[in-house]
């Protein structure tokens, strides 16, 4: 009973963190906008988004090792799945992006699994080539909902900057000629007409010279946010590592988890 109780804890963790994923990528699908405008409502997002990426990891971890047979830890990536898709929207494209997740969930399990059968002692170092994997794939699914959210919005309204990214970029153009130009060397009214001109053109000018091309937009501001996300990913790929070490540390030393030594029988090449 007590061993029930603990593979459904951690799988009950997995599930809340999918859950936690699909709401994230909803908020991603619904503010596209704010790459716009870099601010701490980006940042915010971005905290967002890391966040629930370090969960999955975590509690992914969790899962693979701790979870056997495999079956269970099928059962706790697929509820997982199902947390995603119903925290994200109900749609087609999330239920393509909820069953993916599944699949790579089912071989991060096994890769791991692997990675650990192949070494004589555990170390959890030795989930983080499989981790890096998913966390592509988990990267990719939230740039999928940047493009279909913003697909969307062109699709129905066409493509227009959002007044946050207008007013930003006038913002900076402000600072730029206060900074590159002496302050002589425009008054006020030409200052202020050149930035009405500015915020015209993004306003009204742009959006009509890239109407022909609206449809492509989504994918390239998705392939860039791909881009950019994916080396960041990586380089904090070590902090999902680094809790696991904690958290087996704590469950080894409280009993939950148990170190268990097996002899088995290793087969060597050899010239006789």
């Amino acid at each position: 009973m007590a061993k029930t109780i603990r593979i459904l804890v951690f799988g009950a963790l997995l599930v809340a963190a999918g859950c936690l994923w699909g709401y994230v990528c909803g908020m991603i699908g619904e503010r596209y906008d704010l790459i716009f405008s870099p601010g701490m409502s980006l940042l915010y997002l971005g905290l967002w988004f890391l966040g629930a990426l370090v969960a999955i990891a975590v509690t992914g971890g969790l899962v693979a090792v701790l979870l056997r047979p495999f079956w269970v830890a099928a059962v706790a990536f697929a509820l997982s799945a199902v947390g995603m898709f119903l925290l994200w929207e109900i749609s087609i494209v999330s239920g393509i992006c909820a069953a993916v997740y599944f699949l790579i969930g089912l071989l991060y399990v096994a890769g791991v699994r692997a990675e650990i059968g192949s070494r004589i002692r555990f170390s959890v170092w030795h989930v983080m080539r499989s981790q890096g994997v998913l966390l592509v794939v988990l990267v990719a699914i939230a740039c999928t909902s940047l493009y279909f959210g913003y697909a969307a919005d062109i699709e129905s309204e066409g493509f227009s900057l959002p007044e946050d990214g207008v007013n930003w970029a006038v913002d900076i153009a402000d600072e730029y000629l206060d900074v590159i130009l002496p302050g002589e060397s425009l008054s006020p009214e030409e200052k202020q007409e050149a930035l009405d001109e500015l915020r015209a053109i993004l306003e009204g000018d742009l959006p009509d010279r890239v109407a022909p091309y609206e449809r492509f937009i989504p994918i390239g501001l998705a392939v860039i946010a791909f881009i950019i996300l994916t080396p960041v990913v990586f380089l904090l790929s070590w902090i999902p590592i680094l809790i696991l070490s904690i958290l087996f540390v704590i469950l080894v030393r409280s009993g939950v988890v148990k170190r268990v030594t097996k002899s088995v029988k290793v087969t060597r090449l050899s010239i006789e």
